[in-house]
């Protein structure tokens, strides 16, 4: 008995060894707001994902996330459940069976779908969240086949135009995906002239500026910030989230945080609309200033704050997973401290300050600290700034 459970308790230590620990990302709230993480472009086997819907809401537990939205494409061609197994399903079973199976993680569904139009040339893909009947937006699009003979450019606009239209007389929340795909800019990513019609008609509300399959796309974040559009981010998964995110190196899935006032669908939605949504990818922040400043804020904590006769010292915790890389800026020259710091997920690091000669007495007693937050980003290629204003003690001062 004694060498049975010897070998049980050693084969348990083995299995232990394999065992998946959940990988949940940490970020916090910031004042007067919910921080709500999500994923809003996920497909699964019901277009052409390989992942069955329930799977996608546990992933989306395994992560941490609050919410999803499943965004199957729409097109016939792309209905493999009904085309290519002939079962008795539709447009939205997807959502609705992510959604059930989300109830026992406390997750969020958004019901969505991907309006996919034209050739792989044309830039035609949208995702079209909050719909109530993904059948009705395909049907709309589809109307508009074989109306205007060979230009195909021509169908294939007005396809996307009807389509968005009957999405929007649902209550949809538009978001123009990947911009830079390759097959839709194979030289250069820009505004088509049917994505102005659409911007200036209300069809497009939000940008996807970071997608699994491209990276992030500066000209679209340029975009978001200029037009004021929503960002998003989205995995865009087909395969199973373990073959897209390599969770062995402690990567983190994507996600477009949502600063809402409540934690439910209506919340998000709300927050989407007043433009109060952040992207996290590849350890990198991209957002308006107004929210990732406080974010910043929530994520940094600044204790054990310490004054000497030479020295300014103090401990930088993030509590959160997102990196923070931070190098030193103009205006703070006459003062000395370290030029590049890096605050990694859930670290505690040491950080001080002196004079412009460390072997003497403060020669400055009110001085800036000045950082460029090199991958918190306001606007494509222009990082946050961030101040720090110290007064040195009066009993520290030289009389």
């Amino acid at each position: 008995m004694k060498r049975l459970l010897i070998t049980a308790l050693a084969a348990l230590v083995a299995l232990s060894a394999y065992a998946t620990v959940p990988h949940k990302a940490q970020i916090p709230d910031i004042p007067g707001y919910k921080t709500l993480k999500g994923d809003f472009h996920i497909h699964t086997n019901f277009s052409d994902g390989h992942v069955w819907p329930e799977t996608r809401a546990d992933e989306a537990a395994f992560d941490g996330l609050d919410f999803i939205a499943i965004t199957d494409h729409v097109e016939n061609h792309h209905q493999h459940m009904i085309k290519d197994y002939k079962a008795d399903v539709d447009r939205n079973s997807s959502y609705e069976l992510a959604a059930k199976a989300a109830k026992k993680h406390g997750v969020l569904v958004i019901h969505g779908a991907e309006l996919t139009r034209g050739a792989r040339s044309f830039p035609g893909h949208f995702n079209t969240h909050f719909i109530s009947d993904g059948d009705a937006v395909n049907a709309a699009a589809v109307a508009h086949e074989g109306k205007y003979g060979t230009d195909e450019i021509r169908q294939e606009e007005e396809a996307i135009k009807a389509g968005l239209a009957e999405a929007k007389r649902q209550g949809a929340f538009v978001t123009w995906n990947h911009p830079d795909w390759e097959q839709q800019a194979p030289n250069e990513t820009k505004l088509w002239p049917i994505h102005t019609e659409l911007l200036q008609k209300g069809l497009i509300d939000g940008i996807e500026i970071y997608n699994s399959f491209i990276g992030y796309d500066p000209e679209a974040f340029h975009w978001a910030m200029e037009k004021d559009l929503a960002i998003t981010t989205g995995t865009d998964a087909h395969v199973p989230m373990f073959q897209w995110v390599d969770y062995e190196k402690g990567e983190y899935r994507p996600m477009t945080l949502v600063f809402a006032t409540e934690r439910s669908a209506k919340g998000i939605r709300e927050a989407l609309e007043a433009r109060r949504t952040v992207a996290v990818a590849d350890g990198c922040v991209y957002g308006k200033e107004e929210w990732i400043k406080p974010l910043l804020e929530a994520c940094i904590e600044i204790s054990d704050i310490k004054f000497s006769e030479k020295k300014f010292s103090c401990t930088l915790t993030n509590h959160s997973t997102i990196p923070v890389h931070l190098s030193k800026a103009p205006g703070s020259e006459m003062v000395v401290y370290a030029r590049q710091v890096h605050i990694n997920e859930e670290e505690v690091a040491g950080f001080s300050v002196n004079g412009i000669d460390s072997r003497k007495p403060w020669n400055v007693y009110e001085f800036d600290i000045n950082f460029c937050v090199d991958n918190w980003l306001t606007d494509a290629g222009t990082p946050l700034k961030v101040t720090y204003h110290i007064s040195v003690p009066e009993k520290y001062r030289k009389n």
